[in-house]
């Protein structure tokens, strides 16, 4: 495994769609990493919300920048299994339903994006 490297400083002024697209995240992969519909996605990256583009897909942004190709393949594996998993625990009254194991790596997940989040927030 390759160490992680920090993106080049002369990308922070880039706009994000291109940043993105530079990196080689399509709005496609991007929506499915973030299990967005594209159109979503598409609206986000061009800052349509009066706070501009979204924390969460600055930092998947980032964290695409600074991951192998292989890293990059296992967090795009790990999405599609959690998505399989999560539509393969639908209850018959169309609820969803998380194993309590489900929950605890969800909620791990949510720790590291938030941590991440925090960081992205400081000047």
């Amino acid at each position: 495994m390759r160490a992680i490297s920090i993106p080049d400083a002369a990308m922070e002024n880039y706009p994000w769609q291109i940043r993105a697209k530079k990196a080689g995240l399509t709005q496609r992969l991007l929506a499915r990493l973030l299990g967005h519909h594209e159109r979503t996605v598409s609206s986000q990256l061009r800052g349509h919300w009066q706070s501009g583009v979204p924390q969460h897909v600055k930092a998947a942004i980032i964290v695409w920048e600074m991951l192998a190709p292989e890293q990059r393949q296992q967090w795009l594996a790990a999405v599609e299994h959690e998505r399989a998993v999560s539509d393969s625990t639908t209850a018959d009254d169309g609820a969803d339903t998380v194993s309590i194991k489900q929950y605890r790596i969800l909620e791990k997940k949510l720790a590291k994006l938030q941590e991440l989040n925090k960081k992205l927030a400081k000047p």
